[in-house]
């Protein structure tokens, strides 16, 4: 009689070990994947977001190192960095931002800064205390400054004095390496020939056509005429299974109501049975077939892509859902780290 008892009572105890244990595993199974979140816990979201701007900060005190914090060019971009930081809502979107404006950003405070060194140099030799005006021949200096040789200045007709080279090699707005300075010295008179050299300026163009390339291939993303992928949710559209009357299935306007939402939600792209839309795009019922870009889609289920948070754009459906399921239409929304919206098909 003893033996059954202690085995009594181990017997429940044994089962809320099991119960807690998979408790335990549940909580940390939803939390690896997003669904839950621990008190003070940053989502990736935010996560990405601070890295976004500790680049930002990063590039801020590069451009006043620089000497060029306020320039126009600078603040402008680097507004336009943040603005496009606080926008993005997924830890994907931020990173392509990281991507796109690092180089950019970059791209604007050395030609800022190159600038800037030429206004220098252009303003100490045309100083009185130059020695230029002493001279009436023509003739070109060229200045630059390599990597280890430090500033060079090719004067062929010695036209600079001691102070001005001296000035020029101790000017801080002068440190670091920069491309070649051509300076044309005419009846005494100082002007600037050339801010690059060929190669310089041919890198430029190079620079400027990836960068118009780039700028068109997010611009074709954006609009819907180039692959998107990355994370958001997977919507499965189900034809109530016991109705017989015109409620019980799907129609164009459940379809149009729920993309609405979804991008009133901040998805940055739908497709609707595999056809991408864009802001010219129809959903619409041609008696039992739906229509999507003229296009007839697979039905039962209707299958619905869209690229965004999966957490914000899953909640945002969840009005539509309920209305939904009173007529016993299925609404089953699978979040994915590997969604993948085709590129507009047209007609």
């Amino acid at each position: 009689m003893r033996r059954q008892t202690m085995s009594g009572n181990i017997l429940p105890i044994a089962l809320l070990l099991m119960l807690v244990v998979l408790l335990f595993n549940s909580v940390l199974l939803a939390r690896s994947a997003g669904y839950i979140q621990f008190p003070g816990e940053m989502s990736r979201v935010e996560v990405a977001r601070q890295g976004a701007d500790l680049l930002v900060q990063y590039s801020e005190q590069q451009a006043t190192e620089a000497g060029v914090m306020n320039n126009s060019a600078v603040r402008d971009i680097l507004a336009q960095f943040k603005f496009e930081i606080d926008r993005a809502n997924t830890p994907e979107g931020i990173a392509k931002l990281e991507t796109k404006y690092s180089r950019s950003v970059q791209d604007v405070i050395q030609r800022e800064q190159d600038a800037k060194r030429r206004e220098t140099v252009v303003s100490i030799l045309g100083h009185s205390d130059s020695g230029l005006s002493k001279f009436n021949d023509k003739s070109i200096i060229s200045i630059y400054s390599g990597d280890s040789e430090g500033i060079t200045i090719d004067d062929p007709t010695g036209y600079l004095s001691d102070k001005t080279i001296e000035q020029i090699k101790n000017d801080p707005l002068l440190e670091g390496t920069w491309p070649v300075i051509e300076i044309e010295v005419n009846d005494g008179k100082v002007s600037l020939v050339t801010a690059r050299s060929l190669l310089d300026r041919l890198k430029m163009r190079v620079d400027e056509v990836a960068s118009l390339r780039n700028k068109l291939q997010e611009l074709n993303i954006q609009t819907g005429f180039a692959e998107m992928t990355g994370s958001g949710i997977i919507i499965e559209l189900y034809d109530s299974q016991d109705g017989f009357s015109s409620v019980d299935i799907v129609h164009d306007r459940d379809v149009r109501d729920l993309v609405n939402e979804l991008f009133s939600a901040g998805a940055s792209g739908v497709s609707v049975g595999n056809n991408r839309l864009i802001t010219t795009s129809s959903i619409r019922c041609a008696g039992p077939i739906i229509l999507v870009n003229q296009q007839p889609i697979a039905v039962n289920p209707i299958v619905i892509k869209a690229m965004g948070d999966p957490r914000i754009l899953s909640s945002s459906l969840d009005i539509i859902r309920k209305e939904l399921q009173q007529f016993g239409i299925q609404v089953i929304i699978t979040p994915s780290d590997e969604v993948v919206l085709p590129p507009y098909k047209g007609k």
